[in-house]
């Protein structure tokens, strides 16, 4: 995680919690309830602490897919996604990750309602007539982006050879 301005002053002021509680807590005459309060009141901290920067990451780490092309590797059974992604925060970014679904257009069949059987009972038994239908992956796109920069990324997933006219959807993720 890179940490920004923002990230130390939080830092700063939960450590602020701390001391006001560790003093408060000095008031007690009973040394163990004393350090019980203490323990307690550095957890508290703590993970109010890690709460906050984990929301300010999410808020100040603002990355967009700006555009992205997918071919068809044949030879390795793989799509290849092309693209790229733009910092739109004022803070650098140092990484994202992509996080890919990919779905089989399912084809009708004369007779049948769909050619793929997606029961949850097909799940269970994996019966002769079921083929997988969608795939998820999660991949690292790029790593250190600055502010309102684009940077282009290629990456590749496999996708069994099943897969004729897949749909792709796309979520980054940027930290």
């Amino acid at each position: 995680m890179h940490f920004t301005v923002i990230h130390y002053i939080f830092i700063v002021i939960f450590f602020l919690i701390f001391g006001l509680l560790g003093l408060l807590c000095q008031n007690e005459k009973n040394k163990k309830t004393r350090v019980s309060l203490i323990v307690v009141s550095f957890v508290i901290a703590f993970i109010g602490l890690l709460v906050s920067l984990l929301i300010l990451d999410k808020y100040t780490k603002k990355g967009k897919l700006v555009s992205y092309n997918t071919s068809r590797d044949y030879n390795r059974e793989a799509v290849i996604i092309t693209g790229n992604i733009k910092n739109q925060g004022k803070f650098k970014i140092s990484y994202c990750t992509l996080d890919i679904k990919i779905v089989n257009k399912v084809t009708r069949k004369k007779g049948s309602v769909f050619k793929y059987k997606t029961s949850s009972v097909n799940d269970l038994f994996k019966s002769r007539g079921y083929t997988k239908n969608f795939l998820k992956d999660s991949v690292r796109a790029i790593e250190n982006l600055k502010p309102r920069l684009t940077k282009s990324f290629r990456v590749s997933v496999k996708i069994p050879s099943s897969f004729q006219n897949p749909r792709y959807f796309f979520h980054l993720v940027c930290h």
